[in-house]
């Protein structure tokens, strides 16, 4: 008798253990004024970055010899990365979700587009199996580097890089415009931080990422640079493609936000001289550098080392709180897609007390989504962290998703 209630027990686990955290992805998230709403409540979660996830997943990354060994090895990394925030209660992961350098792009989506997409495909099924949304970023000012043309190119739409872009972002988007696995798309990381800054002379990307035998541009010219005036337009100009594929999803930039010098950048490019902004020239360069119809507004957050405007006499978690009431008073939903600590690093305060005290503010100030940067990325050994090195955090937002996101 015992034999046969300990076998029905140990059934009963593995079935517990297969079925996996009771928290399924349903229903699109949607826009409505500063807030995210989902099935007719107010929708706010915290997540983490996996930057490499999709091209660990299939064994593209330029990087994955010298850090898993094989592919299979890299694979189950982003198994494990992908369980592990499940466990934890993580509600989502943004990835880099473009092909990568020229010569990750070559070794599998140049050569079996189909073997691609179908990896892709197992990577959003694993996703959802395990209870996580995705914020893929779409990379779509790269496409330049495959193409042998200048940064610039992606703003005219007879170049080879914008037509390499729609292609890509067409595929993309229209594979999962009907999966709220996607929990919103993004553009790109950072563009922004690039406005005005005179790429003529400067290095491009490194023979290596190449490969072999294609047309590689070694130094930058003035066509490299994309303007603050560039950088809006290509913001409208994606975000509506991308809104005119799928009536499901919201877009974000994938901004870290302005520069603190931004102003005088803009006013003397290309020869740049120098003057920080005051504080409200660096609130209103933020609001005005995300226009419409982009839905959700996007910032990086990294402290507390980092100065912003040195007149504002502001230390950074103060920075982002009035900056978050500023974005709210937009009504736009806020998403701080990279919340990171830098001084001391996370590798160094395994109580992440900076960042638990970031999303304390977020609590308070109402800001929707937030991702943690970085989790289970060996290559940023000082700033990566996972389910079990910082329990704290995990916890910290693990409780807001259990009072924001429905996620028990």
């Amino acid at each position: 008798m015992w034999k046969s209630a300990l076998a029905t027990m140990a059934v009963a686990w593995c079935l517990a253990a297969q079925a996996g955290p009771p928290r399924p992805v349903a229903g699109f998230v949607f826009v409505r004024g500063p807030q995210l709403m989902l099935n007719g409540r107010e929708y706010r979660a915290v997540g983490v970055n996996v930057p490499h996830l999709s091209q660990i997943y299939l064994g593209t990354w330029f990087h994955l010899g010298q850090l898993y060994g094989t592919p299979e090895a890299a694979k189950a990394a982003a198994v494990a990365a992908v369980e592990d925030a499940s466990r934890g209660g993580l509600a989502f992961i943004r990835f880099f979700a473009g092909p990568g350098y020229p010569i990750e792009a070559d070794r599998l989506y140049a050569r079996d587009p189909d073997a691609y997409w179908r990896g892709m495909d197992e990577l959003f099924a694993l996703c959802r199996r395990s209870g996580v949304r995705l914020v893929p970023s779409l990379n779509v000012t790269t496409w330049n580097a495959h193409c042998g043309e200048p940064r610039g190119a992606i703003l005219d739409p007879a170049s080879k890089t914008a037509q390499a872009n729609r292609r890509y972002v067409q595929a993309f988007v229209t594979r999962y415009k009907d999966d709220p696995t996607v929990l919103m798309w993004e553009l790109e990381n950072e563009v922004m931080l690039a406005a005005d800054v005179d790429a003529q002379g400067s290095p491009l990307l490194p023979r290596g990422v190449y490969p072999e035998g294609a047309t590689v541009r070694e130094t930058g010219e003035r066509e490299d640079s994309l303007t603050w005036a560039m950088t809006q337009r290509l913001y409208r100009e994606q975000a509506a493609f991308i809104k005119s594929l799928d009536p499901n999803h919201p877009v974000t930039s994938g901004d870290a936000g302005v520069r603190p010098e931004a102003t005088s950048r803009r006013e003397t490019f290309p020869e740049f001289r120098f003057r920080d902004d005051a504080w409200r020239e660096h609130l209103a360069n933020e609001l005005a550098a995300q226009p419409e119809p982009l839905d959700v507004f996007s910032l990086h957050h990294y402290g507390p080392a980092d100065p912003g405007p040195r007149g504002s006499g502001l230390d950074a978690l103060e920075r982002a709180r009035l900056t978050a009431r500023a974005v709210k008073a937009a009504r736009v939903p806020l998403f701080i897609g990279e919340l990171g600590q830098d001084v001391p690093s996370f590798k160094s305060d395994p109580e992440a007390k900076w960042a638990r005290a970031y999303l304390d503010m977020a609590d308070e100030e109402g800001i929707s989504l937030i991702a943690l940067w970085v989790w289970r990325f060996p290559w940023q050994p000082e700033l990566t962290f996972d389910g079990r090195s910082h329990p704290l955090l995990v916890e910290r937002a693990a409780a807001f998703n259990r009072r924001y996101a429905g996620i028990e």
